[in-house]
């Protein structure tokens, strides 16, 4: 599989995870992104990676069009730059959730977001570096 794929398998999708996940995760706002993360350690159900979710509130976007935009712009941020951190959690036997809202009020640029995720994804990694093996 690519370094730089985000397949169906690494896509947070179960209701009861995402329920879980929100409940029992710690957060960080690096605007205009919210993460929300769980981790726990390698088992054998859960092997060492990462599931990821993203959401755009319609509050915000009323338009269906601008909100797919916004989940693209999200997902592909965290595609080209979730490399060092699976890295790091098989390197920790550590599996997580992850879960990143956008928060913004308005449309903005590409190098804007993936700024943004590049911050939330130095927290997670900060934080999965504090789990002791």
């Amino acid at each position: 599989m690519s370094q730089f794929s985000f397949s169906k398998r690494e896509r947070l999708k179960s209701r009861k995870q995402i329920d879980a996940l929100f409940s029992e995760g710690k957060g960080y706002h690096a605007f205009p992104v919210k993460m929300n993360c769980r981790l726990f350690p390698v088992s054998e159900a859960q092997p060492a990676g990462m599931l990821a979710g993203v959401s755009a509130p319609k509050r915000s976007f009323k338009k269906a069009v601008d909100r797919n935009r916004i989940k693209r712009l999200l997902r592909e941020a965290y595609r080209l730059q979730k490399a060092p951190l699976l890295q790091l959690m098989e390197e920790r036997h550590t599996a997580g959730h992850v879960f990143f809202l956008y928060t913004g009020k308005e449309l903005l640029t590409f190098e804007q977001v993936h700024a943004a995720m590049a911050k939330c994804l130095q927290q997670l990694q900060r934080r999965i570096n504090e789990i002791p093996v």
